[in-house]
């Protein structure tokens, strides 16, 4: 199915079942002509999450799709700020669904979160040439319309539960990749950057005030100061010390 939304054209595979949508898309050539190509599955038999987690999602219920594309002119050393777009993208997507602008945050660096429960993971994977990113690929995962999470992930939750209602897929679906479409084309434009950035912290999870997390020597009270262009988080301790952190170097203490 082909759309076109701004200046972006993208082409959605729809498949019932593969083993996930990253592995998919990731030898698929983008469609001549679009800018995006999708693929959306009804079921991953093989659904990752961060390092060795996996997603859980119930057959029929969520979405589990995978975007591809080839950003224009973004260096590799730049490569956070297609993260941030997608991350955007999709909590802004979700805060409008749900009509609440309060609780629908983005959890440092590509979670979303309603409230302290998790609604949306995100995997993102890109390949680079001559500096610059050649092709980007995120493959996201959000909770829907599931009910009952049987694995041991700590606090998931779906827009129906949320809402106590049943949502369209479909619709869900085609109104991120609207809004993915009109982040994008930020990044086309050198002082786009600052406006993706700017959005992207402020729909940060725990943005302001100090909190709980833990790092490889121990836990601590900090605040969220900054993120850096490269990916990493700053946090200001008590004693106003900062600590600069990659992914998985420290975790969230959630209650």
């Amino acid at each position: 199915m082909e759309k076109e939304q701004d200046f972006f054209s993208y082409f959605i595979d729809d498949v019932d079942v593969t083993d996930s949508t990253n592995n998919y898309i990731r030898h698929i050539p983008l469609p001549p002509g679009d800018d995006f190509y999708i693929v959306n599955t009804n079921y991953q038999t093989n659904g990752r999450g961060q390092g060795t987690n996996k997603w859980e999602s119930e057959k029929g219920q969520n979405l589990l799709f995978s975007v591809k594309c080839s950003p224009y002119k973004v260096k590799a050393s730049e490569n956070f700020i297609l993260m941030q777009a997608i991350s955007l993208a999709i909590c802004k997507t979700l805060r409008k669904i749900l009509r609440n602008k309060k609780d629908v945050n983005i959890k440092w660096p590509n979670d979303i979160y309603y409230k302290d429960k998790k609604i949306c993971g995100t995997l993102t994977e890109c390949t680079l040439r001559f500096g610059y990113v050649h092709e980007f690929i995120a493959g996201i995962g959000l909770n829907v319309n599931q009910l009952m999470f049987v694995s041991d992930a700590p606090n998931p939750v779906s827009m129906a539960a949320i809402k106590h209602c049943k949502f369209d897929r479909n619709n869900v679906l085609e109104r991120i990749i609207e809004e993915i479409c009109r982040c994008f084309r930020f990044l086309c434009f050198d002082e786009g950057f600052m406006t993706i950035i700017n959005e992207y912290n402020q729909c940060l999870y725990r943005r302001e005030g100090f909190h709980k997390y833990i790092d490889a020597n121990g836990g601590f009270e900090a605040k969220l100061s900054d993120i850096r262009p490269n990916g990493h988080i700053i946090l200001e301790r008590t004693d106003g010390t900062l600590s600069e952190y990659e992914f998985k170097e420290v975790k969230f203490v959630i209650d």
